[in-house]
């Protein structure tokens, strides 16, 4: 009986030989390392903007409850420790909210042109117009701004 030359070859064959194992490890470990950083990258993008939407959303509901209760809302913004805590001027010493902490969300530092505290009026109006800049880990910056009429804004 004669054994066709097609079946021969593929009972002998038996696997992968060590330079074509190397070579795919290589490759594979070259890609991981370029798409690894680029995906973190993207990562670190999307936290930031999550906590941009985060904190306009929190200034928003600010200026609403200061509308909605008729006394005004203050927004206090972290220097050391990024992060946003709402309360009533009448008892500051109870925030209507827990502190948002933004270092989770990958914020390094806030910066504020109108100082650390805000303020929104019964009317929704605000008592200081501000820019905030939240800076992220990898140095990209996100612009808040609320204007005197109490609008909020994310650019």
């Amino acid at each position: 009986m004669r054994i066709p030359t097609d079946q021969w070859s593929i009972r002998n064959e038996r696997g992968m030989t060590i330079a074509e194992l190397t070579i795919v490890l290589a490759i594979t470990g070259v890609l991981s390392l370029f798409m690894g950083t680029e995906l973190q990258a993207m990562a670190d993008r999307v936290y930031l903007d999550t906590a941009v939407a985060e904190v306009v959303g929190d200034l928003r509901y600010a200026r609403s409850m200061a509308v909605r209760e008729g006394e005004p809302i203050q927004v206090a913004v972290g220097a050391e420790q990024p992060g946003v805590t709402l309360f009533r001027s009448s008892d500051p010493a109870r925030p209507v909210a827990p502190t948002r902490n933004l270092q989770n969300r990958g914020v390094r530092m806030i910066r504020s042109s109108g100082g650390r505290l805000l303020s929104f009026l019964p009317r929704g109006t605000s008592a200081t117009p501000t820019t905030l800049t939240l800076e992220g880990r990898r140095g990209d910056q996100r612009v808040v701004t609320v204007s005197l009429t109490g609008i909020v804004r994310a650019r």
